[in-house]
């Protein structure tokens, strides 16, 4: 039984061996030569002439595609410093054989009479012109012009400081010509019987707000000396002393009859505890 079983499974053996559908193809690699990469750049120029999106060349794959891996790697380092050495040879033979076309070549930039070599010369000079003016403008002119730019800034300063000083004498004079003719109406009233409290009230708040704002205005031109500030500075001391004329005025009427003129004695508390 055992000899019969070993004889079957000896001859089953024998039939797996001699299987014709059995296929064992190994891989082969591609020849190293030439043509190989002048096949790989055709590919690619093509591509390029095509427009087609091609990634850039990739060694690996390229090594797996041609089975390359499968090679032992001194092999593989042998045959391709082979290829180079015979590509440089070639290289050096076709020079060799077309010499003569290779020296006009060369002698399109080495003839001194040559049209490009001029033309070349030509554009170096302008070159050399262009950098020196550009030196010439970073160290001198952009000087120049950003002191230009400083002297305008310090104009405009000027200008506005004119302005605004010229916008405050304005207002000063409407504000101390105003003051006048509420100062005149007050001291007139202050000699009027009975007494109109509530006009006086509101002259002397209105009065108040002028003189303050008159004040604010020539204390910001503290520093001038114009003849005409120093007017105006007259005239504003003349409407404060008018003012408070009439203020001791009222203020003595309302300590004379204080039960009357409550209202009245309130703006002038008032007032002075702004004061």
């Amino acid at each position: 039984m055992v000899n019969s079983h070993s004889r079957n499974f000896s001859q089953g053996e024998m039939d797996f061996l001699n299987d014709d559908e059995l296929d064992l193809d190994l891989p082969v690699t591609a020849e190293i030569s030439k043509e190989l990469f002048a096949t790989e750049i055709e590919k690619y120029r093509e591509s390029e002439t095509n427009g087609t999106d091609v990634d850039n060349f990739d060694v690996d794959r390229f090594l797996v595609q041609k089975n390359f891996h499968y090679l032992p790697l001194d092999s593989l380092i042998r045959d391709l410093s082979g290829l180079s050495q015979r590509m440089v040879q070639t290289l050096l033979e076709q020079i060799r054989s077309n010499y003569d076309d290779y020296l006009t070549f060369s002698n399109t930039y080495t003839d001194e009479e040559n049209e490009t070599l001029i033309n070349l010369e030509k554009t170096q000079s302008d070159l050399q012109k262009f950098m020196t003016q550009l030196d010439h403008l970073i160290k001198d002119d952009i000087s120049n012009t950003q002191e230009i730019i400083k002297d305008v800034l310090e104009y405009l300063k000027k200008l506005d400081e004119i302005y605004g000083s010229l916008r405050n004498h304005s207002q000063l004079t409407e504000a101390l010509s105003l003051g006048k003719r509420l100062s005149k109406s007050l001291h007139e009233m202050c000699g009027i019987e009975p007494l109109e409290e509530e006009i006086c009230s509101g002259l002397i708040e209105q009065l108040y707000k002028l003189i303050t704002a008159s004040r604010r205005i020539l204390e910001s031109c503290a520093d001038s000396n114009s003849p005409y500030i120093h007017h105006l500075r007259n005239d504003y001391q003349d409407l404060l002393q008018e003012f408070q004329i009439s203020l001791k005025i009222l203020t003595e009427k309302c300590l004379e009859n204080p039960s009357s003129l409550q209202n009245l004695s309130l703006t002038l508390v008032s007032i002075i505890k702004t004061a």
